[in-house]
């Protein structure tokens, strides 16, 4: 009896020591594979990883939101760029009125007044220095029409005696400025012509007058031609110079435009 039951003992230690171990073989067979696991794990984290931003590489390189994007700065810039080229005309418009300012002087006004006021020299009936004003008003097609009165006294040199003149009619010019093609507008050259009234008087310390003598300055119609130029030194006020025949044959005196 002491012979089975030591040998059953031995049986349950056996069997006890077989079941320890095969207790423990299951305990390190999920250490191996929780080792084995991550690798694989890693190696599927690590593949899917990389194919995770190649996917993402090639979605947004196909639908290209960026470039579609792009656009909206540089349309924000483009503003910038056109504010900028309304900014850089105004000082050309402001340094243009050197030249801007010529060309409108001659037709800034529809209608403008021609003012001239001078003393003649070489007059055509004797001597003296003949004193004039002169008033054209501006039509159309620069035409300009007024009317002239000149006075002067010619010194006969006998009995302290002389003449008296008076020439006033009506004036007509014409500005030659457009039709020569001049830039300057400040220069007004013009051509024209006068039909008026001369009276003539003569008269001496001896009580002496011109119907006592016969003359030829006599009183009559007369006409005259003339060629001359102005030029403005400001937008009102210049001079002018004039030749031609009727009172004198040179005129130089003070211009102003209205």
């Amino acid at each position: 009896m002491k012979t089975i039951t030591q040998f059953t003992a031995l049986v349950l230690a056996f069997t006890l020591s077989i079941g320890s171990t095969l207790a423990q073989q299951p305990v390190r067979r999920p250490v191996t594979k929780t080792a084995t696991r991550p690798n694989s794990s890693a190696t599927g984290s690590s593949v899917s990883q990389a194919k995770k931003p190649t996917v993402a590489t090639t979605a947004t390189a196909k639908p290209q939101p960026q470039i579609q994007q792009a656009p909206a700065p540089e349309t924000s810039q483009a503003p910038v760029v056109t504010r900028q080229a309304e900014a850089r005309p105004q000082p050309v418009a402001h340094t243009a009125p050197s030249r801007t300012y010529a060309k409108p002087s001659r037709n800034s006004i529809s209608h403008p007044l021609y003012l001239n006021a001078g003393v003649g020299l070489a007059t055509y009936y004797g001597g003296g220095f003949p004193i004039g004003v002169s008033l054209e008003a501006g039509v159309k097609n620069n035409f300009s029409v007024g009317g002239s009165i000149d006075y002067f006294h010619y010194n006969y040199g006998y009995y302290s005696g002389g003449y008296n003149f008076v020439l006033a009619g009506v004036r007509a010019s014409y500005h030659l400025g457009d039709a020569f093609g001049v830039q300057d507008a400040n220069f007004d050259p013009y051509i024209g012509a006068t039909l008026g009234f001369r009276y003539a008087r003569y008269s001496d310390s001896y009580g002496y007058s011109y119907s006592d003598y016969g003359s030829g300055y006599n009183s009559g119609l007369w006409l005259g031609i003339h060629v001359g130029a102005r030029y403005f030194f400001s937008p009102k006020v210049g001079a002018f110079a004039e030749v031609g025949y009727g009172v004198s044959a040179l005129k130089l005196g003070l211009a102003a435009k209205f």
